[in-house]
């Protein structure tokens, strides 16, 4: 079963998370770091599991770029699927998140019913059109 990491310092970006995947899969869990640094600290756990990484871009302390090297520069996490999951629209972000090795770019949705959308699409893409 897929597991969803989503590291991002917003609070209520993780409460509405959480809301939305109850809505899409009551089965699946979130995983939840606030801070970039908490997860990097705990990313061997995660290494070899069925997970996928939702990475917001602006966060104090490490932010999402800190993050998505050092999750791809870790021998045992390289292969560990990263969206970036931003409200930055800036073509930039975008580039430099492909060139640090983000499997994905995709802008925050906005509110329960987009994030909801959101997850829906995200997990069949996933689970079911993905090939790994």
């Amino acid at each position: 079963m897929l597991n969803l990491i989503l590291i991002d310092d917003d609070p209520d970006e993780a409460y509405i998370m959480r809301q939305a995947l109850k809505k899409v899969d009551d089965e699946k869990t979130l995983t939840h770091f606030d801070d970039g640094r908490e997860f990097v600290a705990s990313i061997d756990a995660f290494a070899n599991t069925n997970s996928l990484v939702l990475l917001d871009l602006n966060m104090p302390q490490c932010g999402g770029f800190d993050v998505l090297k050092l999750i791809k520069q870790n021998k045992h996490a390289t292969n560990l699927p990263v969206v970036i999951y931003s409200n930055s629209n800036s073509p930039h972000d975008i580039e430099l998140s492909y060139q640090y090795g983000a499997n994905s770019y995709v802008r925050k949705p906005q509110g329960l019913n987009e994030t909801i959308e959101f997850l829906s699409s995200l997990l069949n893409y996933w689970q079911r059109i993905n090939k790994t």
